[in-house]
């Protein structure tokens, strides 16, 4: 499963968004940008994280992933 992570500057995460693959090139792109002080990640979750529908219970689980040092 692949992820965008929008990360603020204190290192919390502020929002995420799955990655899906477009069937129709007119449904457009887009996707979560950062703002001032904010950066984007773009990452490859293990099968675990499928189906978290919590959104505090999904934004700790990346955080611990992502201090663990996956992804980097």
């Amino acid at each position: 499963m692949r992820m965008t992570i929008v990360i603020g500057k204190d290192g919390k995460i502020v929002g995420t968004a799955h990655e899906v693959a477009l069937s129709k090139v007119e449904a457009g792109y887009g996707g979560p940008i950062a703002g001032p002080g904010q950066s984007i990640r773009v990452i490859d979750l293990p099968k675990d994280f499928e189906g978290i529908s919590d959104a505090s219970d999904l934004h700790r689980k990346l955080k611990n992933h992502l201090d663990s040092g996956y992804n980097e």
